[in-house]
């Protein structure tokens, strides 16, 4: 490494041979005596060169406390009662007063003809005339061009005022653009009622005369061109032609600005030799304040330092004297002393620096005393620390995986570690510009010392780089050059890319799963509304169906008594057929036996008593089967239709039995008559059988209808038994279903829950993916 060579190039010049060490030491032991007779030599022109600079400094403060003295001070009382008195002139109160500014300027131009003006109290350049705002109304034919309202902070000052403030004057010491300082009074125009506001413009460089015998020397005042506008010389007869101005001293400060004679800027120099080095003139540059942290004028100082300098030579040769006799006696004590303790000393840590220098760190030193010896000891110990840390760190940096390059402040490239010679396949002898072709704008944010430190993450055509960027700097923060470390990051870009694409991936079956879930509770919700409704209604026809099979098992039983009554009408019928069979014979008998009419009438008597209970029974049964069939509702119309046809038949049953009673009534009455009555008689039989046949007919179609009746109803109480037994299956699946229904809502819950966990995870997980 660089810092590695630098340290064994170090140790190895500190590990000079004693012989060399002696040699050195000779020609230095020579050479003290001139160095130290050098360095006295400077010594003192350096003290009198401070203590000139000092005087210099002090002449700055000096010249400002007297210019502020005379001028802000001295001059501002001198001019502004006459300037008061201008101010209140009624011809240009009243020029204010109209307006008219022709006449403004008028009055302006006939103030240089003042009589202050003209005998040289006042060295007036021009006038200004204002409104109250502070806005130029006129000047005075000799103008300026510039005014002190040009600055914005005057003038804020000035409009800023308060009445009272603004009925006093204003003094203000400025300089002219081009360098020029003159001196300004703000008066108000009319006195107490001011209607306005006049600036007059004097020159007051006069004030300054008899500046340079007071500060003993000679003073100038320079425009921004470098021409003298002033000058006040310490002794004008004294001064020689060449180098100084031409002679007028104080009094060309009379006339300072036009009638100032001009002198070269670069005259006279901080130190000139004057008559043979016997004359010393000293020279500083003064700015002179405005009073308002501005730069009113800029003026030069010189002065005759001669009798200092010869006061510092004398001082100074008595000190070489004296200097170099202890210096040669202190030199032959030193060398002795050098001699018997230091070289052996001296001999051993050489020894120990060539060690240090070969990277041997385990050298040992010598056994010294706390002096200077042992000073050095400790230096050298620290240095043997430093060269085991410094090549601790460079075996590290030489074998970290991370690949790291050293640049120079100049661009160029000064060292490769082993991981960056394999990654870019060559040295720093082969391998220059930009290496890792990054581009002119990471080049050029490389380049700039501000930048640093920084890291970023650059794609490559090499794949994803992690680049360091830092400074490296010495002891006193001096720019070395810039580190520059990077890794192959691709394979964890790549990952993080893939895992960035798997997160937005996961945060959209996420949110499809809050959003199904969503669905699928609002689908469970309903399923366990619609099963709760479904397990109502069940229950509402498991009611039903139970009191339909018990309203089915009523009529059953109504059918079989229906049945059992219509088989006795069927029995009765048969008998009712044998009678009227045997009425038949009998009325044949009759017929050949009239004699036992009488009997055969009494039999027919009870046989109509018989057919008439018949038919009441009869009667009965039909109305019972009529309302058992009401009481079976649909199923039981078919059978109200036999029901009612039964009942009919009874009716004319009743009506035949009736007849036949008037029959034998009227055969017991007129037994004479029943000869003739015996064919009606007969016909009347027929009659009867035939009725009775069609009763029989009737009874077994009843019959028949019954048992089919009964045999639909059997199936009917079957069929409801079936169908309670399904209604409870249903009612049990309802059930069953509203339990699925309430599980599924609450894993719809979960699942949702579950979502939202995943989606605010991947939500974490990719700040965290962010912040690495």
């Amino acid at each position: 490494m660089t810092g590695d060579k630098a340290a064994k190039t170090a140790i190895a010049g500190g590990a000079t041979s004693l012989l060399t060490l002696r040699r050195i030491l000779l020609v230095t032991g020579l050479l003290v005596s001139g160095a130290v007779t050098w360095m006295l030599l400077w010594t003192g022109d350096t003290y009198r060169n401070f203590a000139i600079e000092t005087l210099n400094n002090s002449v700055s403060g000096t010249v400002n406390f007297f210019v502020g003295s005379r001028i802000a001070t001295d001059y501002a009382d001198k001019i502004t009662p006459i300037a008061n008195e201008w101010s209140r002139l009624g011809s240009l109160v009243k020029s204010y007063q109209e307006n008219d500014q022709t006449r403004m300027q008028a009055e302006l131009n006939i103030l240089s003809n003042a009589r202050e003006v003209v005998q040289g109290d006042v060295n007036l350049i021009a006038a200004i005339s204002y409104d109250q705002e502070f806005n130029q109304l006129a000047t005075s034919e000799a103008n300026l061009g510039a005014s002190v309202t040009d600055d914005p902070d005057v003038k804020a000052y000035l409009i800023g005022r308060d009445k009272a403030e603004a009925r006093k004057p204003a003094s203000f010491m400025w300089a002219t653009p081009d360098g020029r300082p003159v001196f300004s009074l703000i008066l108000p125009v009319g006195g107490f009622r001011a209607v306005g506001f006049l600036e007059v413009i004097t020159d007051p460089l006069p004030q300054l005369a008899g500046i340079g015998k007071v500060l003993g020397g000679n003073f100038q005042i320079l425009d921004n061109s470098g021409n003298v506008l002033f000058e006040s010389l310490e002794a004008p007869a004294e001064v020689e032609a060449d180098t100084a101005p031409p002679v007028g001293g104080d009094a060309a400060t009379e006339n300072a600005g036009d009638a100032a004679p001009e002198v070269s800027s670069d005259a006279p120099a901080p130190e000139t030799a004057k008559a043979g080095d016997t004359t010393h003139r000293a020279a500083v540059e003064v700015m002179i304040s405005d009073g308002r942290g501005g730069v009113w004028a800029e003026a030069r100082f010189d002065r005759d330092v001669s009798d200092f300098y010869a006061q510092t030579d004398s001082l100074r040769l008595l000190s070489i004297e004296i200097l170099v006799g202890v210096l040669l006696a202190a030199w032959i004590v030193g060398w002795i002393l050098l001699r018997t303790t230091v070289l052996r000393n001296l001999r051993a840590f050489a020894g120990a620096m060539t060690s240090i220098s070969n990277g041997d760190t385990n050298v040992n030193l010598p056994n010294v005393g706390n002096d200077e010896i042992g000073e050095m000891k400790k230096a050298l110990i620290a240095l043997r620390e430093s060269v085991r840390q410094a090549l601790i760190l460079q075996n590290m940096v030489e074998n970290t995986p991370t690949m790291t390059a050293m640049i120079l402040p100049d661009g160029k490239l000064s060292y490769l570690n082993a991981s960056a010679q394999e990654y870019l396949g060559g040295t720093t002898a082969t391998i220059s510009g930009d290496f890792l072709n990054l581009g002119s704008d990471f080049q050029a944010k490389l380049a700039n010392p501000n930048n640093l430190p920084f890291t970023e993450i650059i794609q490559t055509d090499r794949g994803y780089l992690d680049i360091l960027a830092a400074p490296v700097r010495d002891k006193d923060n001096v720019l070395l050059g810039t580190m520059l470390a990077w890794n192959d990051v691709s394979e964890r870009e790549e990952s993080k890319i893939a895992v960035t694409e798997l997160m937005a991936e996961v945060a959209r079956v996420a949110q499809s799963v809050t959003e199904q879930s969503e669905g699928l509770l609002s689908l469970a919700s309903e399923l366990t509304n619609q099963s709760e409704n479904t397990v109502q209604q069940s229950g509402g026809a498991l009611d039903v169906s139970r009191e339909a099979a018990s309203n089915t098992r009523n009529v059953a039983t109504a059918v079989e008594e229906l049945s059992s009554s219509i088989a006795e009408i069927n029995r009765q019928a048969t008998e009712a057929s044998t009678v009227t069979g045997r009425a038949r014979e009998e009325a044949e008998e009759s017929q050949r036996n009239i004699g036992s009419l009488e009997k055969a009438s009494s039999e027919i008597g009870s046989i109509i008593d018989l057919i008439n209970d018949i038919a009441h029974r009869t009667k009965l049964l039909s109305l019972n089967a009529t309302i058992e069939a009401e009481r079976a509702g649909e199923l039981g119309k078919g059978f109200a239709v036999v029901a009612n046809e039964v009942k009919s038949l009874a009716d004319q049953t009743a009506s035949a039995t009736g007849q036949i009673g008037d029959l034998t009534a009227a055969i017991q009455e007129e037994v004479q008559k029943a000869a003739h009555s015996i064919s009606t008689v007969g016909e009347v039989i027929h009659q009867v059988n035939d009725i009775q046949s069609t009763i029989t007919q009737s009874v077994d179609e009843q019959r028949r209808a019954t048992g089919e009746i009964s045999e639909n109803v059997q199936r009917i109480a079957a069929g409801a038994g079936s169908m309670d037994e399904m209604i409870t299956f249903v009612n049990d699946g309802a059930q069953s279903t509203g339990r699925s229904a309430h599980d599924l809502n609450t894993a719809s819950h979960n699942l949702s829950e579950v979502a939202r966990n995943l989606s605010e995870k991947m939500r974490e997980f990719s700040e965290r993916m962010k912040l690495t």
